[in-house]
Order: C-alpha cells, then sequence, then structure tokens
C-alpha cells in the first residue's frame, strides 16, 4: 500500500511540470524528441531464444536497460550515442551495476555490417541500438533510457548539480565544450575557473562527460560519464524520500524512454529505497581484450567479443568485477 500511494503521489507531481523548466535548457524551438515505441518481438530486439531461456531460468534476474546519451544538437538529428550503458538493476535489493560500452568497438550491426557500435542508434534509432547491444553481447535488454545534451542537463539541475573532481589539463576542454552549447542556446556560458572537487551545474556536467582530447582518450571519457551517473544516483540514494517531486516533475519528464511512468516509479522507489549505497560500475571491452584497429583508414576499437560477453556476463549477472588485465 505504502508503495502504492508513492506511485500515485509521483503520477499526480509529474503532470504539474512546469512548462518553463522543461524548456529552460534547450537552443530556441527545440522540441524534445518523442520516445520510441519499440517492436517488443525477441526478433526485434535480438534476443536469442537461448539467452532468453537462461534469463528465465535465473531465480531473480536483474532488469538491464540501455541508457544512451546521443551527441544531438537539434531535435531532427540522427546523431550517434555517445554514451552507451548497460544499467542493471536487482528487483529485490535496488542494487545498482553500471556498465559502459566503448562507443568505437567494432561490432556487427543487423542489417549494415560491422561498424562502430555507437552508429547503430543513428542508423535505426533505440530499436537498432538495443538489437545491437542484445546480439553482440547475449544480453535480453527490453527498454532504453536516452537524453541529450539539453535533458540532461536539466536533469542534472533538477537534483542539485553534481560534485565531481575536475583535473586542470580538463578545464579548457571542458569550458570548450561550454563555449559550443552555449552558441547553441545563445546564452553566455558560465566557465569552470578552478581545477578540484567541486559542484558542477547542469551544463558543466554535460561539457565535463565529452571531454576525450585529454588524458587516455575516450576510456578516460567512459569514466566520466559513469562518475557523473554514480554521484547523481548516490544524491538519489541520500536523499530518499526528499528527492521524490523533483523526480517525478524535472526528471522523468527530461527522459526519453520506452518504459512506461509506473515502471520508472517503479525503479525509482526501488532505488530510493535500496540499503545498497554502492554503485557497481565497470567498462567493456576490457584492455586486455581489445585493441585499437584502422579498417578502410577508420579507427575501430576490435575486441574478443567472446570474452568480453563472459566478462560482462559474470558482471551482471554473478557480481564477478572485471579482472585488470
Amino acid at each position: 500500500m505504502k508503495k502504492l500511494l508513492c506511485y500515485v503521489f509521483l503520477l499526480i507531481l509529474s503532470h504539474k511540470v512546469n512548462a518553463q523548466d522543461s524548456t529552460a535548457i534547450a537552443p530556441e524551438n527545440y522540441t524534445k524528441p518523442q520516445a520510441v515505441q519499440l517492436d517488443r518481438s525477441a526478433a526485434a530486439l535480438g534476443i536469442s531464444p537461448k539467452v532468453a531461456a537462461k534469463v528465465k531460468a535465473m531465480p531473480n534476474p536483474p532488469v538491464n536497460m540501455a541508457l544512451f546519451a546521443v551527441d544531438r544538437r537539434k531535435a531532427e538529428d540522427r546523431a550517434n550515442s555517445d554514451v552507451i550503458m548497460v544499467i542493471s538493476i536487482d528487483q529485490q535489493s535496488g542494487k545498482i551495476k553500471m556498465s559502459s560500452i566503448m562507443r568505437d568497438t567494432y561490432v556487427n550491426i543487423d542489417g549494415h555490417g560491422m561498424d562502430k557500435i555507437n552508429a547503430a542508434y543513428a542508423l535505426g534509432g533505440p530499436q537498432l541500438a538495443i538489437k545491437t547491444i542484445n546480439q553482440n553481447f547475449d544480453l535480453d535488454i527490453k527498454d532504453y533510457l536516452n537524453v541529450d545534451f539539453y535533458s540532461a542537463a536539466r536533469i542534472v539541475d533538477a537534483l542539485g548539480g553534481v560534485t565531481v573532481n575536475v583535473k586542470q589539463p580538463e578545464l579548457s576542454y571542458l569550458n570548450n565544450y561550454l563555449n559550443e552549447l552555449a552558441i547553441y542556446e545563445k546564452i553566455p556560458a558560465v566557465p569552470v575557473k578552478t581545477a578540484g572537487l567541486q559542484k558542477l551545474t547542469g551544463r558543466q556536467a554535460v561539457a565535463y562527460t565529452r571531454i576525450r582530447g585529454v588524458g587516455n582518450g575516450d576510456y578516460e571519457r567512459t569514466e566520466r560519464q559513469r562518475n557523473v551517473l554514480v554521484a547523481l544516483f548516490s544524491t538519489l540514494k541520500t536523499s530518499g524520500s526528499q528527492m521524490l517531486p523533483a523526480i517525478a516533475s524535472q526528471v522523468l519528464p527530461n527522459l526519453e524512454t520506452s518504459m512506461g511512468q509506473m515502471t520508472l516509479f517503479s525503479f525509482a522507489s526501488s532505488v530510493l529505497n535500496s540499503k545498497n549505497k554502492v554503485i557497481d560500475q565497470a567498462r567493456f571491452p576490457l584492455d586486455g581484450q581489445s585493441a585499437g584497429k584502422r579498417i578502410n583508414n577508420i579507427w575501430y576499437l576490435t575486441a574478443d567479443l567472446k570474452a568480453t560477453t563472459t566478462a560482462l556476463h559474470n558482471f551482471i549477472y554473478k557480481s564477478i568485477p572485471p579482472a585488470a588485465k
């Protein structure tokens, strides 16, 4: 009954979204793209009978969903997915696991041949992007969450900003991305002036997650992305029910997703009520199972997909952290 009342409360709040809040961070005349209605057949989602049977036999399988962040500056852009993650939620404990998939990973995209995995979203939207993950890594993802630059920034601001440790070499790159966003939004950028542990605004956090020109390239970029998400989830977990109004009125409306409101509320409640405060995170493919390679003069991250699938499954289903190689 308590959970039911919580859902009803959230549902009421979600219909009281201030129109100004939903457009405060976006270019002029920007309209949030509508969620894609997925074809939920196993074939369309790329879930093999073997994988479906394996998951069905598990006593408490986690719910796996895809999280994308697209490199979209205008609503009509068909963009690649800058962020590709598998978010796994234990339905009983609320435990969260976060698995980054390197966006340059060389995989087969159904109907298009071998390409970078991040191209699947631009080629066929979330339907093809989910299918590509499932087919290449033997997963059972049925739903997705997606944000772009502007909705991600609004979500971070709704949760009060995010605290991360900005390194000195990252500052100039972060501020360059801020300036780019400012051009599209036609508003002045607010630069980050000093390095160190600090709270970033939504725009600043988005710019931080886009950095790849310093450090270990895209490897460190996926780490920055996870750092921001872990910090946001940690805020949710420590705030508990105090965060429910913000989630309902400002976070959920800014998510493009295939899931219904009640399903989202259920997951939010599970996370908020979880006693597990630590979020496990990992990046795939592992260094020892992948290598950069130029094919037709394009750089790809080639991987041992069989070994990567095993490591990913061990992490998601068996809580075995990937071994450094």
